[in-house]
């Protein structure tokens, strides 16, 4: 059973069994999900004349988990959609946010976002990953924060072709401590199994 919907496909799916392997060939392609976990997704891009879209197409090769580190109580999805689209004095920019009860899709998926901190290097982060960012606004519901991503990573593994494998901390990118939550509370490997459960539930 689908845990995520999908408006638009653009290719055909073939069958792979129990295997989170997929294809070696990278889309290069937007396919929007409608909504997650129940949850409509909400796909309000930046503006083309915004310094946080750069706007260049790219190979879809990766997932980028990172968290927003923002504590504050309104620091919800909502609100960094706002920041996104009201503060142009940074290029930092991301494709995904995710909260307790909804999901901003800010930045087409086949376009590059300056999220992972290693510039140009390619394949990277920036060049080559979808980053989501999931929020830890104080009063939010975490659990809920963490089943909502892993959903949606999921999906986007599930429509671009990708594996397990391809779905990679902040950190892997350069040297943060991101996601600061998942990797404190010693989380990533239940966080992974998530996914791969949500996965599996998809074939």
């Amino acid at each position: 059973m689908g845990i995520c919907l999908l408006v638009l496909l653009g290719i055909g799916w073939l069958s792979f069994g129990n295997s989170l392997h997929l294809f070696s060939n990278y889309h290069t392609d937007n396919l929007e999900l409608e909504s997650c976990d129940g949850i409509k997704i909400i796909h309000q891009y930046l503006p083309y004349d915004s310094a946080r879209r750069p706007g260049e197409i790219r190979e879809i090769r990766y997932i980028t988990i990172h968290e927003t580190d923002n504590r504050r109580i309104e620091a919800n999805a909502k609100a960094h959609d706002t920041f996104l689209s009201t503060n142009n004095k940074d290029i930092t920019g991301w494709h995904y946010t995710v909260d307790d009860h909804s999901i901003y899709h800010h930045i087409p998926d086949n376009e590059i976002a300056w999220h992972a901190g290693d510039g140009r290097q390619t394949p990277g982060g920036n060049m080559n990953g979808i980053g989501i960012e999931m929020c830890v606004n104080l009063k939010s519901d975490y659990e809920a924060t963490l089943r909502h991503t892993s959903s949606l990573v999921a999906a986007l593994l599930k429509q671009y072709d990708l594996s397990i494998d391809d779905v990679y901390l902040h950190q892997h990118f350069m040297d943060k401590v991101c996601p600061h939550r998942l990797l404190s509370e010693g989380r990533v490997y239940e966080f992974y199994k998530m996914i791969a459960k949500k996965y599996e539930a998809m074939e």
